[in-house]
């Protein structure tokens, strides 16, 4: 166990992680997680995505839920897609499974 104090860093506080941490890791970028028990610090990885968030199911569900009542308010793909989508998505990779 290591007992490190805050400090201030601009309008937030701040503390330092263990260089052996980082090490060991290999990380450069860490995920922050406020637990009912506590907080974790932990590594960021490809794995974590916004579908690996607590409350990502809730919002499909409630998208899903908005989209069977009002079916008038959904449009066509064909509809709503330009330029901007095919950049946005252009290096993603599609499972056809």
């Amino acid at each position: 166990m290591t007992i490190k104090k805050l400090f201030k860093h601009g309008g937030s506080y701040a503390v330092d992680i263990p260089m052996e941490v980082i090490r060991r890791t290999g990380a450069t970028e860490v995920i922050i997680e406020s637990t009912p028990t506590g907080i974790r610090i932990r590594p960021n990885t490809e794995l974590d995505t916004i579908e690996a968030e607590p409350l990502f199911g809730e919002l499909i569900h409630a998208l899903a839920v908005n989209a069977m009542k009002h079916p008038e308010r959904l449009h066509d793909v064909k509809e709503v897609w330009d330029q901007e989508w095919d950049e946005l998505i252009k290096d993603v990779e599609i499972d056809e499974d």
